[in-house]
Parts: structure tokens; sequence; C-alpha cells
């Protein structure tokens, strides 16, 4: 019998990762009547039309616990699963796909079709997006070696929780300074320059010792870390050269001398900066033609790069910065494609703050709850 068979139009559903590792708890408990509901969930969601949406976010978080029975318990669960539909990775054996390969999707029908809109782009990259089967082809075999993945995933967390606690530090505040109010500005001297950097680094290992996730072990080692590539990037700096400062720094960032305008804020260049080094590893993938990929595939037509946007501006800015923040952005990125999607307490009230901001935002993320348990979001797709 084939998936098509036995469910001809699925709705998807997003679950949170912590439903779906409670899931897991329970279909391994001593309690009979746990394990019996947990063993007939996604039989019963399947039967009324729904699917879970897997993608490599929610097995990684899953993955992330020291106790690595734990851990071959809750591959177990999702390999019993009759029925799932997951993100279509490059690789078929690496499992659901990523982020990343959503934004593949986005970018190639933004590229085929240069007039579709936000909403057009969304519906073009669905189509082949998805993959639909039993939970032993959305976990490969393979994963039964997962453990061979902890140091990788090990890295991905650290990197995870550097970008969360560095990306909202702002050492002064030129977020709003047009770039054309820098070209003026002198070349410092190696001995000034070296005192505004330590400066800066005091600040911002700080910021991180006060706001970052709690879990990174040395502050003052990752702001080292932060500045030594501004340092030497500066030292790059051709003083008395043809080009402003500002100006070969961006270059040196990657933007090209067409890419630069000079009545963009500071804000808006780095985001610019941010946005172009993801597409040019997408083109790189894809094998697209640079130049005209970057004519065409702009922020604001790709979902993926609409929601993350959203939430770098107007999700709530935490006491505690976590790691675990980048991922949850990850899933939401899920939302356009999904019936419903299912968040954290944050997250929610992160969406809540940008559909009231963003009108874009608003048409396409979808129908996002939170739910306090799994039962709990049984009970509402049921009806």
């Amino acid at each position: 019998m084939t998936a098509s068979t036995l469910i001809s139009q699925p709705r998807f559903v997003v679950l949170d990762t912590s439903h779906l590792a409670g899931l897991a708890s329970d279909w391994a408990s001593a309690d009979r009547s746990r394990r019996r509901s947990a063993q007939a969930y996604v039989p019963d969601l399947v039967e009324r039309g729904w699917l879970p949406l897997l993608c490599w976010h929610q097995v990684e978080e899953l993955l992330q616990h020291k106790d690595d029975e734990l851990v071959d318990q809750r591959l177990r669960y999702l390999r019993s699963w009759p029925l799932v539909a997951w993100v279509r990775p490059s690789d078929p054996d690496s499992g659901p796909g990523s982020v990343l390969e959503v934004l593949k999707a986005e970018v190639r029908a933004a590229y085929a079709h240069s007039g579709a809109e936000l909403l057009q782009v969304r519906d073009l990259a669905r189509e082949g997006l998805f993959l639909v089967g039993p939970g032993s082809e959305a976990i490969p075999d393979g994963f039964q070696d997962w453990r061979v993945l902890r140091t990788p995933l090990t890295e991905r967390q650290e990197g995870s929780r550097r970008v969360a606690a560095i990306a909202r530090w702002r050492a002064t505040n030129i977020d709003n300074v047009r770039i054309s109010d820098l070209l003026a500005k002198p070349f410092r001297k190696a001995e000034d320059a070296n005192r505004a950097l330590q400066h800066l680094r005091n600040q911002l290992a700080d910021e991180i010792a006060t706001r970052g996730d709690k879990r990174i072990a040395d502050p003052g080692a990752m702001a080292d870390h932060f500045f030594a590539e501004i340092a030497r990037e500066g030292r790059a700096i051709a003083p008395g050269g043809e080009l402003p400062p500002v100006i070969q720094l961006l270059m040196m960032a990657g933007l090209e001398p067409d890419d630069i305008d000079l009545s963009a804020t500071v804000g808006q260049t780095t985001n610019l900066l941010v946005f172009r080094e993801r597409l040019r590893m997408v083109a790189d993938a894809s094998g697209l033609p640079w130049q005209e990929l970057k004519r065409v595939a702009t922020q604001d037509r790709l979902p993926v790069t609409v929601i993350e946007e959203c939430m770098r501006a107007h999700a709530q800015d935490q006491p505690e910065r976590k790691g675990s923040d980048l991922n949850d952005t990850h899933l939401l990125c899920l939302a356009p494609y999904a019936d419903v999607t299912y968040v954290d307490k944050r997250t929610l009230e992160s969406v809540r703050r940008a559909r009231s901001k963003v009108a874009a935002f608003e048409q396409l993320i979808g129908e996002v709850r939170r739910a306090g348990g799994h039962a709990e979001i049984s009970a509402a797709l049921m009806r």
C-alpha cells in the first residue's frame, strides 16, 4: 500500500521538539496507558488526515542529549511511525533536510519565475519540497551510527550559541548611520585602532557573560575570536588608497561595488551581507549564475528570509540569548508550508509581535500555536 492510498490530501503539522521528546519518552514508558497513547499517536493523526512534518532541526535537537540510550530510544520512536512527511534532503541517506534545503527550493523558484511574488514563490517552492513515507525512510538506517555526529553536533551547538550571543550586540549605535556618512572617516593609526578594538572586545565579552547562553564556557575567548577577524580585515585596508576604508571593508566582506548603496544604513548593509553569503551558498550548490541570481532572488521574495528577518527585528530580546533560539526560528520557517505549527511560548509571542508589524509576515506565516503537551495537540487536531 502506497502513501498516496493511505492519505490523499494530507495536512501537515509541525511539532515542537519538546513534544517529540515527550512522545518518545511515553512510547518507552513503563506505564501501559502512556505507552499505548504514544504508539497510537501518529496512526491516529494519519487516520484523520494529518501528517507530522519533520526537518533536520528537530532531529538535531533530539540527538543532543548526554544519555545515549535515550537518543537511541527517540530515533527508534521516529522510525516506528507508519507515515510522516519530511523536507527532501540533498543526500537521501542524511535524514530530513534543513532550512537550507527549504531556502534552496525558494531560490530556485524565484530564479525560474522572476515575476513571482512572495506567496507565489512559496507555492512554487512547495512542489517537490517534501517526501512522504514511513518513519524508517525519514530516519534511514545510517542513523544507528549517530554517535559519529557527536563532534559536529557539538560544534554546531557552539556556533548557535555564538550567533545568538553576538547577533543583537551593538557596541555603538550606528545601525541607522548611512554608509555615505562614513566615507570621510579617517584611517585610524594602528595604536588608536588597537585601543578601540580592545575597548569593544571588553564590551562584547561582558555582554556575552551577562546576556549570552549560560553554557558558553569562556565569553572572553569568544569575544577574542570575533575581534581577531575584524582586526585581520582592518590590517588589510590600504591607507590612502583609491577607495575609502569603509568601502574596502564591505568589499572584503563579500559585497561587489555595484552592491554597495551609499544611502543605505549600516544595519541594512549588514543584513545584505549576511543574506548574500547564504545566497552564494545556494548558488554554488545549485549551479545558478551568480549575477542574475542576486538580481532576482531578493530577500523580500523568499519566505525563509522574510521570516528570519522578522524574527531578528521583532522577536523578544530575552535576558538570556540561548543558542536554541536559532533552532526555533529554523522550525518556524516550515510554517508557510504547514497547516499548523506548534512552537514554544517565547516564539509564539515573537510571532505575535511580528504579525502586528509586517503585513507580508502575517500573510505568510499561517497558523502558529502553542500547546502544553502532545495530548493537547491531539485534542485540538482531532476535533
